[in-house]
C-alpha cells in the first residue's frame, strides 16, 4: 500500500464515520504525532484493506433504531445512574 493509497483509505473511513469520539481521537493523534510517515513504516502496511473490514459490526435497522432511541433518552436526561439501578435491582430482589 502506497502512502497515497493509505491516505485515500483513511479519508474514506473518516468521511463514513459518525463516531465523534473516534474522530476526536484521530484529531488528537494527528496533533500529538505531527510527523511524516517513513517508507519503512509504509512497507509494514501492505495487507489488503478488507482484512480490517471483516470484523466490523453492521447493526440491523431495528438495532440502530434502539441505539438511536437510547442516545436520545440519554441526551434528554431520561436515564438513571448505575448506582441507582443497582439499588433498584437489589430492592426488587429483596421483595
Amino acid at each position: 500500500m502506497t502512502a497515497s493509497e493509505l491516505k485515500l483509505y483513511l479519508l474514506e473511513k473518516i468521511i463514513e464515520t459518525t463516531d465523534i469520539d473516534l474522530l476526536l481521537r484521530i484529531k488528537s493523534l494527528l496533533e500529538e504525532n505531527n510527523y511524516a510517515v517513513s517508507e519503512e513504516s509504509l512497507a509494514e502496511v501492505n495487507e489488503p484493506a478488507l482484512k480490517y473490514e471483516k470484523n466490523i459490526r453492521i447493526f440491523t435497522p431495528e438495532e440502530q433504531r434502539k441505539i438511536d432511541q437510547a442516545l436520545r433518552e440519554y441526551e434528554n436526561g431520561e436515564c438513571i445512574s448505575d448506582e441507582e439501578a443497582q439499588r433498584e435491582i437489589q430492592a426488587w430482589l429483596e421483595d
